[in-house]
């Protein structure tokens, strides 16, 4: 799938939810032309999006053709608003024509579910009866708030999910959402077995892949000798509400390169710092926010020897779609720079629906930075994290 083609039936129309799959075969049948056989729909899994606001569900209904033109997949996309009152269910559905060559169009299909109050509670019965039976089936969860936080409604909709998508940008309490995410991490492949499988995947993980990418590189004997094993201090830089993937980048360093945590200290709104042991030495990983900036890592400092000189090496965002790696303190080290692909939260979906893997690397990587979370959160007489503001 390459494009959408406007068509009257990409329109939503509001439906009684007993009518749902009689409306969408009416679509089909409405954009079928004269002498066409039955028209293509196009689905490779069931693709159940959860959020709380109007303002983010039409966010996420213009990211969906994007996302369908990767991955595609019929397309349950739920509105909730919990509450005490009763509330109401309400269901619309449209269906997308796309371009797939000259001659040919195939479909998609989307339902979009929208609850308040207590109604909310019924969405995934209601999604049960809507998902294609034989098709796996993806949950993005699009909250702002660590998924082991978000109580039974989750756990309810990811029930028969073969992944849980979801974004740590912008958590709210990092330290706190990192630690009750690496265990729920844990928990998860543990639950998972013969016949059950399940898996939960981090947009923010996926965008440091060309990061970690080009640090491996960069540290590779071939490209800096000595650099390796002579690390005493690393700096990560990054913009606003980035802090969870500057740490899960810190995570991942840690743990590859075998350190063990010594101690961690934070500096309220400005640093953390941590000192671990070193097969060699006792290196100093430290992350800072920037005032302002986007939300990414923006710059990563790794002082070391090169070539037995005390030197450094920097990687930093150059332009909108490259990284580069600068020696600094030896000239004979060479510079090298990689392009990165989109980031869009759309590209980034659609790559990861297909995606249903096991990251033993992700899971690791969280595990240290737990290890490291709870080094610099407070607890208190219970010997617990306070709660999330």
């Amino acid at each position: 799938m390459t494009s959408q083609t406007n068509t009257p039936a990409a329109e939503e129309t509001a439906v009684p939810l007993d009518e749902i799959e009689q409306r969408l075969a009416g679509c089909l049948k409405q954009l079928q032309q004269r002498g066409e056989g039955p028209v293509l729909r196009a689905s490779l899994s069931n693709l159940v999006i959860f959020c709380q606001w109007d303002e983010v569900a039409r966010e996420i209904a213009a990211e969906v053709p994007a996302v369908v033109a990767i991955h595609p997949a019929r397309v349950l996309l739920l509105v909730g608003k919990p509450g005490p009152e009763a509330g109401s269910l309400t269901a619309s559905v449209c269906v997308r024509q796309h371009a797939a060559g000259a001659d040919r169009r195939i479909y998609s299909e989307q339902v979009t579910l929208r609850a308040d109050g207590r109604a909310v509670e019924r969405l995934p019965y209601v999604v049960r009866t809507l998902v294609t039976a034989d098709l796996p089936i993806n949950l993005w969860w699009v909250v702002p708030e660590p998924p082991p936080l978000a109580g039974p409604l989750l756990f309810d909709l990811a029930e028969h999910a073969q992944q849980i998508v979801y974004d740590s940008i912008g958590w709210r309490a990092p330290a706190h959402g990192i630690m009750a995410t690496a265990a729920w991490l844990a928990r998860l492949q543990n639950e998972s077995g013969p016949g059950r499988w399940r898996v939960a995947s981090d947009l923010n993980w996926r965008r440091l892949k060309y990061w970690r990418r080009l640090t491996a590189q960069a540290l590779d004997p071939g490209s800096a000798p000595g650099a390796l094993g002579s690390i005493t201090d690393v700096l990560l830089e990054h913009g606003p509400h980035a802090v969870v993937q500057a740490w899960q980048f810190a995570g991942w360093l840690a743990s590859r390169l075998g350190w063990r945590l010594k101690q961690g200290l934070v500096q309220p709104g400005a640093e953390l710092c941590w000192d671990f042991q070193a097969a060699q030495g006792s290196p100093r990983l430290r992350i800072r926010r920037l005032a302002d900036g986007p939300a990414a890592i923006r710059h990563l400092r790794i002082a070391c020897t090169l070539q037995g000189k005390p030197g450094a090496l920097n990687l930093a965002v150059e332009g909108q779609h490259r990284l580069s790696v600068l020696p600094e303190g030896n000239g004979s080290v060479v510079a090298r720079t990689v392009t990165v692909q989109s980031q869009e939260r759309a590209d980034l979906v659609g790559q990861q629906l297909s995606d249903r893997q096991r990251d033993p690397v992700f899971q690791e990587s969280m595990a240290m930075a737990q290890a490291m979370a709870q080094l610099v959160t407070p607890m208190d007489a219970a010997g617990t994290p306070p709660a999330a503001p």
